[in-house]
């Protein structure tokens, strides 16, 4: 029987899933391995011989996305940088480099995945994890209590026969639930981070699984006589604001007002005086330490102010208590470090390694822009930088003998094999990779970010598909901005490519009648109904233009569609209500106002509406009670002049 640490995830189970590789035949006949069709979707197309020929060294990379080389591909992923270095630094031997980077893998899903490459001839492993997991949606209710006794025994005993009869004998129930097959992440299944909550023992038990994780497959790779070399995981710190934060918990209502003051006050004096901004925003850490807003905005003023000891860790904290753990945490860096001492594993402190070039560039060791494309995957070239680490630890390790001018970065070696990989970065390409980073952001509410990457892509790529989001990103930013003019064009070609488009539809007509051009937006409102006539932001636009263009019928007919879904709707009642005064029919008006106001009895607009219906048929004291009511509700608001006028002409005031 085989320990348990090796055929089983000591936290959870898996449902059946198909295996990354499939049998194929080569075109020469031979037997090789190519990527599974269905596993496409998060996996680069690979392909290696099934028998490896004598003299090779097979290296399979693992991790999440930036081993796949997202947002790119493998052709410039930090896999294909090794690729060419081995090959030109290192004349003795042939080496294969596999990239089975896995969008949204997190570690417990690469452990999985390392038992089926055990089959394939292994000799060296390369981890890059961190950064996914929290993507999925897990319980350790079971899994905690039951791991009382096993699970801190197993760092001793999980390699033994004994403990695995153990484990398998009294496994408790109600345990972590088996995950899927393939990934079930949280991201795909929400509109923004809105799902994610602070849950400090979920953070602790995710934390304690990725170390078990990571661990599982150096012992993975010695059953099979392989090594392993394992990466820290940077994240951006500068340039990425939290995705959701949440104050600190037993905050009160005097904490809160003054937490409030500071950061206000600290917000208008940023620009203008960068020290005293960050005095008031550090106030406000000290008394709410577990807000990453607040976190961010006080690191964003102490590096403004060039205190850059304090940003750094005032920033990292804010990394740490974001609430969407989209990144790295900090202490994953010191596991990675102990993994590799407990298992007589290679290490690559790729986070100091970009540390120390930011300090290098930058004068702080404060991670961000440029070498990061988004909140943790990296340029190109910093892929490179990724792979020149592991290039140098294979030398320590003795798994390679740099050939003489390829011991270092500014060697000519690696400037060929640089000038490679830039070669297959086409524009189109680069630009594809910026749309894919935009889609990100914007998910996660950044949408000034998404505009901005976005309008990157757009000046390398507006040919392809992908680039009609990117469009439309820009185009609404420019909307928030109040430059709809400005958006046009960019609505325009995202509708070139894909006439049918319907965003592209909806925010060109909006975009249009927003600007006062009617008889343009028309037919892409007519086109909005069409797609969906029930979509209620149609209806009102479609509504609006009628009632402008005095199609009163119509406007009646598209305002009732909405306030049958939305009874309170006050916008809708009120000019459903100014639509029949304009037929001449006062008494449908009427039943429309007291419908309204049987679900907000305090509609003031409504109140105002009976006034002038009464008005209309002669009914002064009617009038006059309805505008006052209208007047007690509201009395400073600007569009309760009409009502004020009305009644001081009633009552000949």
């Amino acid at each position: 029987m085989k320990p348990l640490s090796l055929t089983e995830d000591p936290y959870f189970g898996f449902a059946s899933g198909q295996p990354l590789f499939v049998k194929r035949q080569g075109s020469d006949g031979s037997d090789i391995y190519q990527t599974n069709p269905v596993k496409l979707t998060h996996f680069n197309p690979q392909s290696f011989s099934a028998k490896k020929a004598p003299g090779t060294f097979r290296i399979f990379t693992l991790g999440g996305s930036t081993t796949y080389g997202h947002p790119w591909r493998d052709t410039t992923s930090f896999s294909a940088w090794l690729r060419e270095m081995l090959a030109e630094g290192d004349g003795t031997r042939r080496f294969e480099v596999i990239n089975c980077g896995g969008i949204s893998y997190a570690s417990y899903r690469t452990a999985k995945l390392t038992e089926e490459l055990l089959d394939y001839e292994p000799d060296l492993f390369i981890v890059y994890n961190g950064h996914n997991e929290f993507l999925e949606e897990r319980t350790y209710r079971g899994a905690r209590e039951g791991a009382a006794w096993t699970h801190s025994l197993s760092l001793l005993l999980d390699r033994t026969r004994t403990y695995s009869v153990l484990r398998r004998l009294a496994k408790p129930p109600g345990g972590g639930k088996p995950l899927a097959g393939e990934v079930d992440d949280v991201l795909a299944r929400t509109i923004g981070p809105t799902s994610y909550v602070r849950d400090d023992t979920l953070r602790r038990d995710v934390l304690e699984h990725y170390y078990a994780s990571q661990k599982r497959m150096a012992l993975l790779a010695k059953t099979v006589n392989a090594r392993v070399v394992y990466l820290t995981t940077p994240a951006n710190e500068k340039d990425c604001s939290p995705f959701k934060s949440e104050p600190t918990p037993g905050l009160d209502d005097a904490q809160r007002a003054r937490i409030a003051a500071w950061m206000a006050r600290g917000r208008s004096l940023e620009a203008s005086d960068p020290a005293a901004a960050f005095a008031l925003f550090d106030s406000a850490a000290r008394t709410d330490p577990r807000n990453a807003e607040v976190l961010y905005a006080a690191g964003q003023a102490a590096l403004k102010a060039r205190r850059y000891p304090e940003a750094k860790a005032l920033l990292v904290r804010a990394l740490d208590e974001d609430i969407c753990p989209l990144r790295a945490l900090p202490p994953m860096r010191e596991m990675e470090r102990r993994v590799a001492r407990e298992t007589g594993s290679g290490f690559v402190d790729f986070t100091g390694t970009l540390e120390a070039a930011t300090l290098r560039d930058q004068g702080h060791a404060i991670l961000g822009e440029p070498d990061f494309v988004d909140h943790v995957h990296l340029t190109v070239d910093d892929y490179g930088l990724i792979a020149q680490g592991i290039f140098a630890e294979m030398a320590r390790m003795g798994l390679v003998r740099p050939r003489a001018g390829f011991t270092g970065p500014s060697d000519s070696g690696f400037a060929r094999v640089r000038a490679r990989i830039l070669a297959r970065l086409t524009p189109q390409e680069e630009g594809l990779g910026y749309h894919n980073v935009a889609k990100v952001l914007n998910w996660a509410g950044k949408t000034k970010d998404a505009a901005r990457i976005a309008l990157r892509g757009l000046q390398k790529d507006t040919v392809s598909l992908e680039s009609i989001p990117s469009s439309l990103f820009v185009g609404a930013q420019l909307e928030r901005e109040g430059q709809s003019e400005r958006a046009l064009p960019y609505y325009r070609h995202a509708l070139r490519l894909d006439p049918n488009n319907g965003d592209a539809i909806r925010l060109m007509g909006q975009a249009l009648l927003r600007l006062g051009r009617d008889a343009e937006a028309e037919p892409y409102i007519n086109r909005m109904a069409a797609q969906d006539p029930n979509v209620a932001g149609t209806q009102e636009a479609l509504a609006k233009q009628a009632y402008a263009a005095g199609r009163f019928t119509e406007a009646v007919r598209r305002l009732r569609a909405i306030t049958v879904r939305d009874p309170g709707n006050v916008e809708a009642r009120m000019m459903t209500a100014g639509a029949l005064m304009n037929l001449q029919d006062p008494g449908a008006a009427e039943k429309e106002l007291r419908a309204l106001l049987a679900v907000n009895p305090n509609a003031a607009d409504a109140w105002m509406g009976l006034g002038v219906v009464a008005e209309s048929q002669g009914d002064v004291g009617e009038a006059i009670r309805n505008y006052q009511r209208a007047l007690q509700l509201k009395p400073d608001m600007v569009d309760m002049v009409q009502a004020r006028s009305a009644l001081n002409a009633l009552t000949g005031k």
